[in-house]
């Protein structure tokens, strides 16, 4: 069984070479709730919590500038690098002490700490706005403030019909399940 993991992680990567980078400073923020270990992205057999820590490594391996974190109603670094096995990182983002999801803490964080970004990438699951301050709102504060033409990505990695995104603004994009081309579109988002 090692000899087939190994075989599948090495395969993983070697996909990595294949992605286009953004080439701009991202924040990605992985849900790290509870309900992120429960369901199925796409009719994979991996759930979003999975998913999620797989795009977390391809940004690492391909991005220069990132930042990736864990949210739920706080938020944290994850310290995730390139170099990590798939495994490794789902067991660094599982079972960690968090409750409510709060979709708006990238861009409150950024705001909070002087961090400037061009996009904020979030990974979730349908349950994604318990805190003071809606995301979209939460982006125009940091725009205000920081990078005036900031861009958020919200990927619905399954999805109960969820909203995060002003949809008259041009600059937010919701992403509603996850497959192999999702990557490329947030990069393209996120480039223009």
């Amino acid at each position: 069984m090692p000899k087939i993991v190994d075989a599948l992680d090495a395969a993983f990567y070697a996909t990595f070479q294949n992605v286009e980078p953004c080439g701009k400073p991202v924040l990605l923020a992985l849900d790290v709730s509870g309900s992120m270990g429960g369901g199925s992205v796409a009719g994979s057999c991996l759930t979003p919590r999975e998913a999620s820590a797989a795009v977390a490594l391809v940004t690492a391996a391909t991005e220069e500038d990132y930042h990736i974190m864990g949210f739920s109603n706080r938020f944290i670094p994850l310290n995730i690098s390139p170099r990590m096995r798939l495994d490794d990182v789902v067991k660094r983002i599982s079972n960690l002490p968090f409750e409510a999801t709060d979709c708006a803490l990238p861009m409150i964080w950024a705001r909070e700490h002087d961090i400037n970004v061009s996009a904020f990438v979030t990974y979730t699951d349908s349950e994604t706005w318990a805190g003071n301050i809606h995301p979209a709102q939460a982006l125009r504060q940091y725009r205000s403030e920081f990078v005036g033409d900031a861009k958020a990505v919200v990927v619905g990695m399954t999805s109960s019909g969820f909203t995060i995104a002003d949809p008259n603004d041009r600059g937010m994009l919701e992403v509603v399940g996850f497959d192999t081309t999702a990557p490329a579109v947030i990069a393209d988002f996120v480039r223009a």
